[in-house]
């Protein structure tokens, strides 16, 4: 990595201002290219607790007695790094380095410049900051521990919130496992709630406030193995080497396809990634720009169980669903041309009954409206689950949304409509025809479907099972893993794996 950015020296000598503590045992003379003289280097910061010669320290024996919560096994225990790669500092300048290789991807060699001199800026006032918090009380407080053997680690407490993995909760519940929940939190408030430990080995002062907080939430849990669902989070490495240091693992959960081209999902520093399918698989190995190595297991979607396996509808029900995008998507004017285009055809065809599903986490205020107007169109309430609605409908209508995939389990016809520029990432033209873009198109597919309804039925199963391992049995499936993972089996045995590596 250290040649990846033979044109730019001057440009990343920004991120890559630390020098290794003097007081570490590690510490190694480096060359730093020189930078402009208005920005102070900064130097990594001690920490309490630092292993030798770069090595974590390895977990104490017999720290799991209780049956089936054993020491993890050689097999399935995450493959031991170098010094060098378990060094926190190193895994810091190599996160420098990909920050710099997302940046020009989309920017200029300027616009990069200033982009990481800005992100640099605040990085470091925040890490003033939780150098500040943890120097009040040496290394930090763990006012108290939540042992645990699983860990889910939300996106964020909003996300927490929203309750949608409480199916996988009880699931693994169900199964004998302790499992507790906690948010990861943004490394401001993650200092303003005091939620900081001194990681175990020193880290360039920009990035203490994702260690310390990483570090917090390993030792007030102690788990296992933990869940993330965050995608793209520079808490990642961090929060991987806390759990290497006790044996633990780090699961990461796919929540959606991975098919879009979201910057995010560059992100591959994990031992383990579970993905929806072969078609998510790909889509991550074909990714030019990867950080870190995991190994992907194809699982399925956890959201997916037997109520999802509903009798073929009647399409003389004449009801469709319109399943909506996320709040941030419902304000760009493609999508807002596809809810006016559904809106104006539902209008027109009172024959037709139209229900909308919103997204977990949008008001539907355009949907809300025209419902109060038209007397065919409902929006569905916020409880009703995907495979309720699904139960309702004969004929889907999808913008850009996963659910879509989750119809073709229930067996129920897709229609694509869109009358935006977005590329068709979930392949719906190689399943249900051409996108539609008017409501005349829209009129024609939904007669042609309705002329044929079995065989689009079957279109609709095959369509989830490109893009869905074991169909209704998602959850099951990640429920085994998660257990597998707790006994220290080798997840080979039960799923299919691949090795994907950094790249870029």
């Amino acid at each position: 990595m250290s040649a990846c950015l033979p044109s730019c020296n001057t440009c990343v000598s920004l991120f890559l201002l630390s020098a290794a503590c003097p007081c570490s045992a590690t510490a190694t003379a480096r060359v730093i290219t020189p930078m402009p003289s208005c920005f102070i280097s900064e130097r990594c910061v001690p920490t309490g607790a630092r292993s030798h010669a770069g090595r974590i320290p390895a977990r104490p024996r017999g720290c799991c007695s209780s049956e089936g919560r054993g020491p993890l096994s050689k097999s399935s225990a995450p493959q031991q790094a170098s010094p060098a790669e378990a060094s926190w500092a190193h895994r810091a300048r190599q996160l420098d380095r990909y920050r710099w290789k997302m940046l020009r991807e989309r920017h200029g060699l300027s616009g990069s410049f200033l982009r990481m001199a800005r992100d640099a800026l605040v990085d470091f006032a925040v890490g003033v900051r939780a150098r500040i918090c943890l120097g009040f009380s040496g290394s930090g407080v763990l006012a108290d521990t939540l042992p645990c053997d699983t860990l889910l680690l939300h996106s964020a407490p909003k996300s927490m919130a929203l309750q949608r993995k409480n199916i996988l909760i009880d699931a693994v519940r169900a199964r004998g496992w302790h499992l507790q929940e906690a948010a990861l939190l943004s490394p401001s408030l993650a200092c303003a709630k005091g939620q900081l430990l001194a990681p175990a080995q020193a880290v360039p002062l920009r990035y203490l406030a994702y260690a310390a907080h990483v570090q917090w939430l390993v030792a007030r849990y102690t788990p296992r193995v933990l869940i993330n669902e965050r995608n793209g989070s520079y808490h990642t490495p961090f929060l991987r080497l806390a759990l290497a240091a006790r044996d633990a693992r780090l699961l990461h959960l796919a929540h959606a396809t991975t098919l879009e081209s979201s910057r995010r999902l560059g992100m591959n520093d994990y031992d383990y990634y579970g993905v929806f399918g072969h078609s998510s698989l790909v889509a991550l190995q074909e990714r030019p720009l990867r950080f870190g190595t995991s190994t992907v297991v194809l699982l399925g979607s956890y959201l997916a169980d037997e109520t999802y396996d509903l009798p073929v509808a009647d399409p003389a029900i004449k009801t469709l669903l319109v399943l909506g995008v996320g709040p941030d998507r419902e304000k760009e004017p493609g999508y807002l041309r596809t809810y006016e285009l559904l809106r104006d055809w539902a209008q027109r065809h009172p024959e037709y009954r139209m229900l909308f599903k919103r997204h977990p986490r949008s008001r539907a205020r355009f949907w809300s409206d025209a419902a109060e107007r038209l007397n065919n169109v409902g929006l569905l309430d916020t409880g009703c689950t995907l495979a309720e609605a699904f139960a309702q409908a004969s004929v889907v209508i999808n913008i850009m949304s996963n659910a879509g995939i989750e119809s073709g389990l229930a067996g129920r016809p897709v229609i694509h409509v869109n009358a935006g520029n977005d590329v068709d990432i979930f392949s719906h033209a190689q399943f249900f025809g051409p996108q539609v873009r008017d409501g005349e198109e829209l009129s024609r597919q939904l007669q042609a479907l309705e002329q044929d309804y079995c065989k689009h039925v079957e279109q609709a199963r095959r369509f989830a099972n490109y893009h869905l391992v074991y169909g209704s049995q998602g959850l099951a499936k990640t429920t085994q893993l998660i257990d597998d993972l707790l006994r220290g089996h080798d997840p080979e045995r039960d799923f299919e794996t691949c090795e994907l590596p950094a790249a870029g």
